[in-house]
């Protein structure tokens, strides 16, 4: 892929802090969706940050799959091929974001009589992935295309929700792990009725 970040590639984070289920800091997981948008690597990184980079290759899928429902001009049978893949791909997004949730519960004894937060780390984690998804693609229309002036408008916007989301996620486990605030693992469970 073409680099979409100015100044050129973020650093990969190592993955050391990723081993045995420990989380890395969340500005490494944001480090390793941008490095993983602008170029291609072959490798997997271990542990939790492994399972968080396999997350946002599928969100980073699904998002090709939709751009091609969208440039389809109404072929039908192009329609259902790629519904087909993004209802999978789907499937796949909440497995990971529920074997986050389960390997950051495994890794932190949670308190019953803490705050419950309004969404798991994993679901935070998928928004931070799609977040960082339309920041790349932002960048790439914005460098020359139709309206640019305007999608270069977006960016500041779309990097305050990122560096806001970054915060409140970091924050969250931080709670987690002293015991101030507790979540509910992400369980999908959704009912396909043939």
């Amino acid at each position: 892929m073409s680099a979409g970040t100015e100044g050129g590639a973020a650093p990969r984070p190592t993955t050391a802090s990723a081993h045995g289920g420990e989380l890395p800091p969340v500005t490494a997981v944001v480090a390793e969706f941008r490095a993983s948008m602008v170029e291609a690597d072959p490798r997997r990184p271990n542990g939790l940050l492994g399972v968080l980079h396999d997350l946002h290759q599928t969100n980073l899928e699904q998002w090709s799959w939709e751009d091609r429902v969208r440039s389809c001009d109404g072929d039908d049978s192009a329609i259902a091929v790629a519904k087909r893949a993004i209802d999978g791909l789907n499937a796949r997004r909440h497995e990971l974001v529920e074997a986050i949730d389960a390997a950051i519960n495994a890794a932190v004894t949670q308190r019953p009589a803490a705050t419950p937060s309004t969404e798991s780390p994993g679901m935070a984690f998928d928004r931070l992935a799609v977040l960082v998804i339309r920041i790349h693609h932002t960048e790439a229309a914005a460098a020359g295309g139709h309206d640019a002036a305007g999608l270069r408008a977006r960016l500041p916007v779309l990097e305050t929700q990122l560096a806001v989301l970054e915060e409140a996620l970091e924050a969250l486990l931080s709670d987690i792990r002293a015991g101030t605030r507790r979540f509910l693992p992400h369980q999908s469970l959704k009912l396909y009725r043939p």
